[in-house]
């Protein structure tokens, strides 16, 4: 259990939505008994938990929040599943994109030596064409 000290409505049902719980008692702010794994949804919701009684330390949650075991650790499951699914999409397609640029690497390479060639080719044969005129 957790105590945390809030400030009650002006009915005195309900924690006020104005202020946040505290771990720290003061002047005007009630004491909570907060089960352990209800800890996350208090913080979150304080606002929306009734008191049971005058001067009780004791709460009830609503009744429309879920769950806080299996709906908390599902909810982080969930935002990590969805993580991990787009680094894989964005690593995919950093993937393809590095596959094709070197493909057209190999392919732009190919070209120039194939260039290359042709102009060697030439030059030769321009030389060969001076050496004949000079003799």
């Amino acid at each position: 259990m957790s105590i945390y000290y809030v400030k009650s409505d002006s009915d005195n049902q309900f924690p006020d939505k104005d202020t946040t719980p505290v771990l720290e008692p003061a002047d005007g702010l009630r004491a909570v008994n907060i089960p352990t794994t209800s800890v996350q949804y208090f913080l979150r919701y304080w606002w929306m938990y009734a008191f049971k009684g005058d001067g009780s330390q004791e709460v009830t949650a609503p009744g429309n929040l879920p769950n806080l075991d299996i709906d908390y650790l599902q909810g982080l499951i969930d935002k990590e599943g969805e993580t991990i699914q787009g680094l894989q999409t964005a690593l995919g397609s950093a993937t393809k994109a590095q596959v094709e640029a070197q493909k057209q690497f190999v392919t732009t390479q190919e070209q120039f030596q194939k260039q290359f060639v042709g102009l060697s080719q030439q030059i030769v044969a321009v030389q060969k064409q001076i050496a004949a005129k000079a003799e």
